[in-house]
């Protein structure tokens, strides 16, 4: 029996849930707020998928739009058909759902309810007064489902950790994001604050909450959530897997040497590098070549998919690593390059614009600290390149090509990431 009280507070005269700091996808959600097409958040446990929703619910109040339009409900804990969710609201309301006009229906953690994207799109179909939101931890569940069956009806968007402007406004340093320079020596040292603060409940706590926190979330994740989505017989492997990533962020990724060493097949290690990807946990790079395709099909790296849990779970962390890590969650970099021994960190593919990173997070950054960059930009005829540092800030001209140097904090503000 679907109990609605329970999951919408907002039907209270004068309630609103009142979570006033916003991450930047909630104004960007407003400008579809109008559409027909359900909106689909996914994400990472913990990045405020859930908050967002009920500030879009506030919002809708602030709106004018009547309390017993808007229905919540979450399948953390259950997951009935979404006909039970509303024949229960249906009948609180005693009209058919056609009659109650405009309906704002959110259905948090959608992925936990089978079938649901073609419950979702009967009545997205039969319903056009009803207003889908949904939102999910897991990637491929939903994008996957979300094209078999609601190609055209759905919009998907990727809620990730908090970027350095999110950090610093949920920590109410607003004008440090306004005037930067003003700023400079306060930035570095938030920079590295950040690192290990990138979920919004975490922003002020100590290490110590945090570690606790991380390693709820992580456990939760490998051990409840993948495991109701995909077959997993070795769930213990999935968390020795990530213990190596964090202890060798930017691992290049040899399936048969690693399969070997956790006495799992070349095959079972793949999909649970892909189940760990698809919850948020992991990203993945390829080893960049102009035909995109071939660069799957070649070397890859493993990285954590933010360095908040890779500081969580390292034994042992080197700095350069892990702003190494930040670099690459941040691009989002799909690539790197590596031919021989020259290298390059990062490489950013957009509308055909290819841009070369490397993160040298140092004091000093010698001539022999860039081959990489100068190689790569010369084999593909790259005209700029960026060199991430711990406090350099220059542009040096060798022969035709530009190498530009940015401080790490200053590469987080003004790449808006």
């Amino acid at each position: 029996m679907v109990n609605l009280t329970k999951h919408n507070f907002h039907w209270r005269e004068g309630f609103y849930y009142g979570f006033k700091k916003k991450r930047d996808l909630y104004y960007k959600l407003l400008k579809y707020i109008d559409t027909k097409q359900v909106l689909g958040i996914v994400g990472l446990r913990r990045t405020g998928k859930t908050v967002l929703l009920k500030q879009v619910i506030d919002y809708l109040i602030e709106k004018g739009v009547e309390r017993n339009k808007i229905v919540y409900f979450s399948f953390d804990e259950e997951q009935p058909r979404i006909e039970e969710i509303l024949e229960d609201y249906q009948s609180r309301q005693g009209k058919d759902l056609l009659e109650l006009g405009e309906t704002y229906l959110f259905l948090d953690e959608i992925q936990k309810l089978q079938n649901w994207q073609n419950q979702v799109k009967y009545y997205y179909d039969a319903y056009p007064n009803v207003k889908f939101f949904v939102s999910g931890s897991s990637s491929i569940f939903l994008r996957k489902k979300a094209e078999e069956s609601l190609a055209g009806r759905i919009f998907l968007f990727y809620l990730p950790v908090m970027s350095f402007k999110e950090y610093l406004s949920f920590k109410g340093m607003n004008e440090m994001i306004q005037r930067p320079s003003v700023f400079e020596e306060r930035l570095r040292a938030e920079v590295l604050t950040y690192m290990k603060r990138q979920l919004p409940e975490i922003v002020n706590a100590d290490d110590d909450f945090i570690q606790l926190y991380t390693n709820s979330i992580i456990s939760k994740i490998i051990y409840e959530d993948l495991p109701k989505v995909f077959p997993i017989e070795y769930r213990d492997a999935l968390k020795r897997i990530l213990m190596i990533v964090a202890n060798n962020p930017g691992i290049v990724t040899d399936y048969e040497t690693l399969s070997g060493e956790l006495g799992l097949s070349r095959k079972t290690l793949s999909n649970y590098v892909s189940y760990l990807e698809n919850a948020f946990l992991i990203q993945k790079s390829y080893n960049f070549s102009r035909n995109l395709l071939t660069s799957e099909k070649k070397q890859k790296k493993l990285y954590f998919s933010n360095t908040t849990f890779l500081f969580s779970l390292a034994e042992t962390l080197e700095m350069g690593r892990a702003v190494e890590n930040l670099v690459v969650n941040l691009g989002p970099a799909k690539f790197f390059w590596r031919s021989g021994r020259h290298e390059v960190d990062a490489v950013l593919v957009e509308n055909r614009r290819i841009t070369p990173v490397e993160s040298k997070y140092r004091g000093v950054i010698s001539r022999k600290d860039i081959r990489g960059l100068l190689k790569f930009m010369e084999k593909y005829d790259i005209e700029e390149g960026y060199i991430v540092t711990e406090n350099t800030e220059k542009m040096e001209q060798i022969g035709r090509k530009k190498i530009i140097y940015v401080p790490l904090w200053k590469w987080l503000i003004y790449k808006n990431v």
